[in-house]
């Protein structure tokens, strides 16, 4: 197996959307590879875009505390609930910026795993969240874009001074 390299933030790749998984996509080793590199990052999703790779698919975590790893090839997202949460989200993309995003709590979603196979599914909660992060990824879009210039500014500054005290405790 292999683990990725993560593509820069400001990368064309990432604002790309990406169409449906070419037929010649080795679904298992580019799923494994992504599992991979998840967690060599302490993820618990990952889009391919994020490196480097243009096919719809991202892996993530089913159920967080089993482990369990999920891979989407193709997902969509078929409907969604009407009450929203605001929710803690950070991103491979972005180390050390997190943003209070709000989504719907849950979703049915559909996507095929790595043999192809296609199913319907119903995600609540957190996996929810993880679903509706990594799917905008596949959209070409991605979690700075769902809040206010003014709060991404404050809590970019944020993660700067977090980044230069965690450095200083280093040395």
């Amino acid at each position: 197996m292999s683990v990725y390299r993560m593509v820069e933030k400001g990368n064309p790749i990432l604002s790309l959307k990406l169409g449906n998984v070419s037929p010649d996509c080795d679904r298992e080793q580019v799923a494994a590879d992504l599992a991979d590199t998840m967690r060599a990052n302490n993820g618990i999703g990952l889009s391919a875009n994020q490196v480097g790779i243009l096919e719809r698919i991202f892996v993530m975590y089913s159920d967080i505390k089993e482990r369990k790893i999920i891979s989407c090839f193709n997902p969509q997202i078929l409907e969604e609930s009407t009450e929203h949460a605001f929710g803690d989200e950070g991103c491979l993309t972005y180390p050390g910026l997190w943003l209070q995003i709000k989504r719907p709590v849950w979703i049915k979603a559909t996507w095929e795993d790595q043999t192809g196979v296609s199913g319907e599914y119903k995600l609540a909660g957190l996996e929810a969240r993880i679903f509706q992060h990594e799917f905008d990824h596949m959209e070409g879009t991605n979690f700075t874009k769902r809040v206010s210039k003014l709060r991404l500014q404050r809590a970019l500054k944020r993660a700067q001074k977090q980044l230069k005290k965690s450095q200083i405790n280093k040395s």
